[in-house]
């Protein structure tokens, strides 16, 4: 498999129960793959693809602070509350999966990418996986639906491009040019914070290799050799 959506995840867990839990679904992902049991690798891979929804719906609190609020106002204010305050994508569990998607538009105007994931992904896994009703998937059925998983993560993630890069420039534009840049004040102020990816850093690798400035050059070493991001 060419793409994982692993790589769409944060490089940083939150905490240990967040490590263990998503290196459980990947190996449980892997187990039931190697055994055949397509349905159970297709929910562990479910799962996956929500932690990055989830993610990605932190970012855009993180990113688009005032859009965030407002696209709450119809909830209690004691959930609105919940989730501005929040320093965890879990606390997006509590949103119904129908309902979430629909926060891709702080973005950018997503609606057909919003109703691939409600009919394609919910439904599907709500009529074939979500309950005990002896459906077998097949392994070409698998391929193909983990192809779209990927698919459709990758065309959520093009959204938030433009985003990860004034992330980048807003960090970049704090930097003390008097002082090496270090892989630790990279990771803390800007990977932790903002629930970077290897594919997001890649992007900023892009980023650092088309500019002439000595200090973007300087973070590209980091990428290269502290985060293996390589650039074709």
């Amino acid at each position: 498999m060419e793409f994982s959506l692993f790589e769409l995840l944060s490089i940083r867990y939150e905490g240990e129960e967040d490590q263990k839990y998503i290196r459980g679904l990947l190996n449980q992902f892997e187990q039931a793959s190697n055994s055949d049991s397509y349905h159970l690798a297709l929910f562990a891979y479910h799962l996956i693809f929500m932690i990055f929804i989830y993610q990605t719906i932190y970012k855009a609190k993180i990113w688009k602070p005032q859009q965030f609020a407002t696209a709450l106002i119809t909830l209690s204010a004691d959930e609105r509350r919940r989730y501005l305050q929040t320093k965890s994508v879990y606390a997006f569990v509590e949103i119904k999966e129908r309902s979430i998607f629909e926060l891709l538009n702080l973005f950018e105007a997503c609606e057909p990418v919003v109703s691939r994931c409600k009919k394609n992904i919910i439904d599907y896994r709500n009529r074939n996986l979500g309950h005990a009703n002896m459906y077998i998937v097949s392994e070409n059925e698998f391929e193909n639906k983990i192809d779209e998983y990927n698919q459709i993560a990758l065309e959520i993630h093009k959204l938030t491009h433009e985003n990860i890069l004034d992330a980048f420039e807003d960090y970049f534009k704090l930097i003390d040019y008097t002082l090496e840049q270090t892989a630790d004040d990279f990771e803390i102020n800007l990977i932790v914070p903002n629930r970077m990816s290897l594919i997001d850093l890649g992007i900023l690798a892009e980023n650092c290799l088309a500019s002439d400035l000595l200090k973007k050059k300087e973070i590209l070493k980091i990428l290269q050799d502290d985060f293996s991001i390589c650039i074709q």
